[in-house]
This record gives C-alpha cells, sequence and structure tokens, in this order.
C-alpha cells in the first residue's frame, strides 16, 4: 500500500464501519477494472473499464475540482445537513464542506457510496485524510438503504436538523439509480418519522410523563408480553384494525377463535364485543383521555388480555378489570426500571396502535400474519368501523341540519387529499397521517420474514403483501390450529419477578438528587446575575480570578445536569420546546468565536429558568409515585406472610 493510502486509512479509523470493510476489501481491489489517470490539470480522475461496457468516466478529465464545485453549487443551497449520493474520488464531498459555512456540532454530510472499490480507488489517489478526519462527515459505503437507514438515525442529531440537501453524484446515479431511490425514500420516511416524534413530545409530553409515573405502582409487577414471545411459531394470527372495511368480514372471526390468536386495536375493541367476538389480546398505549373511552362498556371482559404500555391514560389501567400484560417503548421509566425485574418485551410504536400490535404479533412468531380493517383511507365515505369511539365523535356533531355522512363527507374532503392509485386501478383517498402509516407497514413488510396476508378487502395497503379474502385465509390455514387459552394462561399464571422495595428506593435518590440541583440552581442564578454586571461584555478566555472560578462553576453545573441521563430525560420531555432550542443556541456559541460572557450566561439562566419549572411539575409526580409504590411493597409484604403461615 502506498503512503497515500496509509495516510487514508489512519484517518478512517473515525469511520470503525468503513474502516473494517475497507481492509477486508482492499486486497481484492482491481486497479486495471478502476483506472486512475490524470486530467488535464493535472488531478487524478477515475475511470471505470467493465467487460463488455463503455468506459466510465468519473470526473472531468480537464479539471475536476472546477466540475464539483459547479455540481455542488447547483444542488447546494446552505442547507444544515446534506445526503450525497456517491463518493467517487471525493472532490464533490470537499467542495460541500467548503460551501457548508453552518456547523452545528455532529454528522452533517452523509455519503453513500454503495460500491466500495470507488472508494478504495479513492484512497489510493488522493490525499482525503483531512476529509476524512472532518467531524461533520459521516461514510455509508456498502451498505443496503436499510443499514443505512439505522445508520442515519444512530448518528443524526435531528434537534439540530432544519434542512437537508440530497445531492446526487451523477456518474454513481448510472450505475445505482434504483438503489439510490430507495435510500431516499428510506431518509425521507425516517426524517417525516423524527419530525412527527418531536411534534409529538411538543404535545404530548407532559401526557407521557405523567402517565408514566401514575401507573408505575400498577404496572411495574405485571406480567410482560415477553413471556409469549416465541410461543405461537409458524402459527397464523389475525391483527385486527378498527378501518371501515371491518364490519364486512368481522363476523368470520367467530370461525377462529381460540385456534388462532386474535390481536385488536384499541379502537377495535367495543364493535367487536357488540358482535359477540372476543379477541384474545387488545393493546392500549395512547396517553389521551380520549382514548380511554374506547373501553367504556367492555372494562369487564375478563376473557380478553389487556398488552398495556405505563404512557397509556390512569382510567385504563384502574377500570380494566380482566388480565393484564405490560409491553414498552424503551422509552419513559423503562430505563429504571429494567433491571429491577423480569423482562417486559419492547415493542415498536410509529403513531398508530396498530404498528404495535403488529410488532407483538411478529415477535409471537406468528406466520402467517394477517390482516383485517386495515384500510388506512377514506373507505366508502367512511372513517372507522362502526362503533367506535373515534366513529362517536362524529355522531356528536349531528344536528337538525346535517347527517353523519355529511359529517364525514367534510372530513374527508377537509383532510383527504392524498389520492392513492392501488394495484387494481381503484383509487381511494387518505389524509397525511395515514398515508404514513401505509409508507412505515409497507417498509417493515418488506423486512419481515413471515408471510404478510391483506385481509381486509378493501383500503390502500398493496405492496409486499398477499392480497386474500379473510374466508379464503380461514378456510387455507383451518389445519394450524394451537390452543389459544391454555397459552396464553400459562404465561399469566406465573409469579412475576419484580423488586418493588428497590424501586422506591430508587425514587427516593432521584428526590433526594432534585432537590440537590433545586438548590444549586438558585446559588447559581445568584452568580449569574453578579457575572452579567461585571463582565458581559468579556469573551471566556479573557476572564480571571474569581469570576473565572465562578464563570466555570456555572457551566460545570449545567453540564453535570445535563449528563444525568435519567433526570435530565424527563426534564427534556418536560421542557421539549425549550430544549430542542437550547442546543441550537449551544452549538451556535460553540461555532461562534466573539461568543462573549454574557451571551453564555443569558442562555444559562433561561436554562435554570426552565430547570425551576420542571422540578415544580416533577416533585409532585415523585412523590406520588413514591407512596403508591410504598402502598403495593405493603400489600406485596402482607399477601406474603398469609402464605407463609
Amino acid at each position: 500500500m502506498g503512503e497515500i493510502f496509509n495516510r487514508n486509512l489512519a484517518a478512517l479509523k473515525r469511520h470503525p464501519a468503513t474502516f473494517h470493510l475497507v481492509n477486508g476489501f482492499a486486497p481484492r481491489f482491481s486497479p486495471e477494472k478502476y483506472q486512475i489517470e490524470s486530467a488535464k490539470n493535472g488531478q487524478p480522475t477515475l475511470i471505470l473499464r467493465e467487460e463488455g461496457a463503455s468506459p466510465l468516466t468519473f470526473h472531468s478529465r480537464y479539471n475536476p475540482e472546477i466540475e464539483a464545485e459547479k455540481q455542488v453549487a447547483a444542488g447546494y443551497d446552505g442547507q444544515t445537513h446534506i445526503l450525497l449520493l456517491g463518493f467517487g474520488l471525493g472532490y464533490m464531498a470537499e467542495q460541500i464542506l467548503k460551501q457548508c459555512k453552518t456547523r452545528v456540532g455532529g454528522a452533517q454530510l452523509f455519503v453513500v457510496e454503495p460500491d466500495p472499490a470507488v472508494f478504495i480507488a479513492a484512497m489510493h489517489a488522493r490525499d482525503i485524510s483531512s476529509l476524512l478526519a472532518d467531524t461533520g462527515v459521516a461514510l455509508c459505503v456498502g451498505m443496503n438503504p436499510d443499514e443505512i437507514g439505522d445508520f442515519w438515525n444512530a448518528n443524526l442529531d435531528w434537534t439540530v436538523l432544519e434542512r437537508l440537501a440530497v445531492i446526487d453524484y451523477p456518474p454513481a446515479k448510472t450505475r445505482f439509480n434504483a438503489y439510490f431511490e430507495r435510500v431516499v425514500e428510506k431518509i425521507r420516511y425516517l426524517c417525516n418519522r423524527s419530525k412527527g416524534n418531536l411534534v409529538t413530545l411538543m404535545h404530548s409530553g407532559f401526557e407521557f410523563h405523567s402517565n408514566y409515573f401514575a401507573n408505575l405502582a400498577a404496572g411495574f409487577s405485571l406480567p410482560g408480553v415477553a413471556r409469549l414471545f416465541g410461543q405461537f411459531k409458524n402459527v397464523p394470527a389475525i391483527i385486527v384494525a378498527a378501518g371501515p372495511s371491518l364490519d364486512r368480514n368481522m363476523h368470520l372471526l367467530r370461525d377462529i377463535k381460540g385456534k388462532f390468536p386474535i390481536v385488536a386495536v384499541d379502537t377495535a375493541l367495543r364493535q367487536l364485543v357488540a358482535n359477540g367476538i372476543k379477541p384474545d389480546i387488545v393493546c392500549a398505549a395512547d396517553p389521551s383521555y380520549e382514548n380511554s373511552l374506547d373501553f367504556v362498556g367492555v372494562e369487564n371482559e375478563t376473557d380478553v388480555v389487556l398488552a398495556i404500555e405505563p404512557m397509556t391514560h390512569p382510567d385504563i389501567f384502574n377500570s380494566f378489570k380482566g388480565p393484564k400484560m405490560l409491553m414498552t417503548f424503551g422509552g419513559g421509566l423503562h430505563t429504571i426500571c429494567k433491571d429491577l425485574r423480569e423482562p417486559v418485551g419492547t415493542l415498536v410504536c410509529w403513531g398508530s396502535i396498530a404498528t404495535t400490535v403488529f410488532d407483538l404479533v411478529r415477535n409471537l412468531g406468528c406466520d402467517p400474519i394477517v390482516f383485517i380493517g386495515l384500510d388506512l383511507s377514506f373507505q366508502d365515505g367512511r372513517l372507522h368501523a362502526r362503533g367506535s369511539y373515534s366513529d362517536d365523535i362524529l355522531f356528536e356533531k349531528i344536528h337538525p341540519f346535517t347527517s353523519i355522512e355529511h359529517e364525514s363527507a367534510d372530513y374527508i374532503n377537509t383532510r383527504g387529499r392524498y389520492k392513492l392509485v392501488r394495484q387494481d386501478g381503484k383509487i381511494l383517498y387518505t389524509d397525511e397521517n395515514m398515508k404514513l402509516y401505509r409508507d412505515w407497514f409497507e417498509d417493515q413488510f418488506r423486512q419481515t420474514s413471515a408471510k404478510i396476508i391483506n385481509a381486509t378487502e378493501g383500503g390502500v395497503v398493496d405492496k409486499y403483501v398477499e392480497i386474500m379474502p379473510l374466508a379464503a385465509v380461514i378456510e387455507k390455514y383451518a389445519d394450524c390450529a394451537v390452543p389459544v387459552r391454555s397459552i396464553i394462561d400459562e404465561a399469566l399464571s406465573r409469579p412475576v419477578q419484580a423488586d418493588v422495595k428497590a424501586l422506591r428506593e430508587r425514587l427516593m435518590h432521584y428526590r433526594k438528587l432534585i432537590r440537590r440541583n433545586e438548590s444549586d440552581a438558585r446559588r447559581a442564578v445568584s452568580v449569574c446575575r453578579r457575572l452579567l454586571n461585571t463582565c458581559a461584555a468579556q469573551l471566556p478566555a479573557q476572564l480571571s480570578g474569581k469570576a473565572s472560578a465562578e464563570y466555570y462553576d456555572v457551566m460545570k453545573l449545567h453540564d453535570e445536569i445535563c449528563i444525568h441521563k435519567d433526570i435530565f430525560a424527563w426534564f427534556s420531555i418536560h421542557q421539549t420546546r425549550f430544549i430542542t432550542r437550547h442546543t441550537m443556541e449551544l452549538n451556535n456559541l460553540k461555532a461562534s468565536q466573539r461568543a462573549t460572557v454574557g451571551d453564555w450566561i443569558k442562555e444559562v439562566v433561561s436554562f435554570f429558568a426552565a430547570l425551576e419549572s420542571f422540578h415544580e411539575y416533577q416533585m409532585p409526580l415523585l412523590e406520588g409515585a413514591i407512596a403508591s409504590l410504598g402502598r403495593a411493597d405493603e400489600s406485596k409484604s402482607s399477601l406474603e406472610g398469609d402464605l407463609s403461615r
């Protein structure tokens, strides 16, 4: 290996995945196929010579650098983040870094190169060590689109993503057009999800967090759905969503009750029970009070297992009399509970409870997975199956001068702005949320090893699925029946391993930390006022003596509060808007060479003000949870004492 390659390889260690790929691939690199030649101005250019194909020139034969400058100027307009599709010899990537004036911290330029040999050619031909060492660069070399999506999620700080530029490198696009289309589809989907997650936190973060604490004692000692994982391998399962087509075929579920697992979304429970059908499991995870109304009238269904996430509205926890199993999305208080109890069972949630039901059934090991009621569109001029609370909302709007049909049509005309054409040519309308859910399902179906059958008999989900009427599904898989109820009962019957006392002691420790933070923050605010009065115009590096010590003590307190993984996570949920803005402001201050003591202190004072508001909100939640866990521990100890006598 040459000197240039070795220098680049040393810098590449910052990118472990690509470093290992290059080390493994380099011995097989073919310089005869990937030829390096000199352009007129002496800069290297790359020519691909494949048998049976015309040579493909990757760069200008006159001036590759000027060519790259023009290509970047045509596609880049100051966006904070860039997705570069193709690397070549790195000229475009270098130009992007030159033109990217806003540095927000973390990866900003994501380079996607599907052909490792092209990247290795660049490492042989040019000194790109500065590019590889830049902390704003992230490399996706030789990855498939799903791996790139995972890499994007792991390496992007989406709180600072303002605008994204997608820039094509023409020679690479010529070779891998379908691949790059799939990458762009994946990234756009993930961007929409991240945006949706942030909006959800801003609007519902209080509900999530408050419900976690309110439900902590009731949920901590429940058996987890993990007990059911893998217990229904190669058994068909029916997922019941609440789309309007459900009215057509749900009566057929009576024929398979007790033979195949029937797992329903909470919105469908009322109409199923009203039609004499009791699903084996119903899933609930919505934190809102409105969602709890889906259980009005079906609270006493003791033959139905409720799989419930701790952020669900407490009324559902308290009112439902049937057996319960705990599931988790991995957030909230799960991080402080998981080492104190048996596994819960972590599931995916992507905006709709139907996504969670699908992931639960997937974890059960079921195959095939059969959907009914998954319309994700306005089928037959309706929004939901008759009988759901969501449908009841429209009935409440009816007065002598309107009708349910008019209210439905008004909603659809207002929201149903997406026209989708199914593979059979039928045109249906949907809204933005349901279109996103459809994209999510189809993306997940493509990655799922089990067969997916859509027996909805309507709707817009028709990719990566087999379309089949429910009656035909039941007939085809009639011989695959298992004793569903006995399998579930066995999972429910075993004692739950959960240390209630240890969890209560942990919360008491957090209460102590928060009280200490309150005291420290009050003292820090007084120091900040003094610093603003005496040295606001100075740069931090110009401070000395007592002022310097006080300034850096304040900044240290700020950083210590931010690095506490549990308490800061709670703070971020309560103050999502502030933390999002605060992160951006800190990045701007770090990037500025002229940021004064006053600039920093004003931002930190706003941080302490938000922290005080969080403390006022958090302490009653902690006190309530500690008290309820104390009662639960006493009850458990009393029961164990009775059993021992």
